[in-house]
């Protein structure tokens, strides 16, 4: 990770929730930045640098890592970075790919 500035209240960001369906997902509070891409694009990866923080969203090689929503809460905002699963090369079953792809509607339509 390159050695850059980056801004107070993101280098505070923390993990909130992993959400399984938008039921799951935290009260609309506030402004949420989505990061949302194909599979193993670098949507965690842009994540972490982004905060400035290596480990805050987990990162892996394998396409399809990223299963449920992930909501981070970004302190002295009101607002949420969340991580999305993404679509197309992930190494699950097709109806896994078809629930993500269920629930990733259903929480980008709200």
């Amino acid at each position: 990770m390159r050695d850059t500035q980056v801004d107070p209240r993101l280098a505070q960001t923390k993990f909130l929730i992993s959400a399984p369906t938008l039921n799951h997902c935290p009260p609309e509070c506030g402004p949420e930045i989505g990061f949302c891409g194909r599979s193993n694009a670098g949507k965690s990866s842009a994540l972490n640098t982004l905060t400035g923080q290596k480990s805050l969203a987990r990162v892996s090689k394998t396409p399809g890592r990223t299963q449920l929503i992930n909501f981070f809460e970004v302190p002295g905002t009101g607002g949420f970075l969340v991580d999305l699963p993404g679509y197309g090369f992930a190494k699950v079953p097709d109806a896994i790919k078809k629930q993500w792809q269920q629930h990733l509607g259903e929480f980008l339509a709200e």
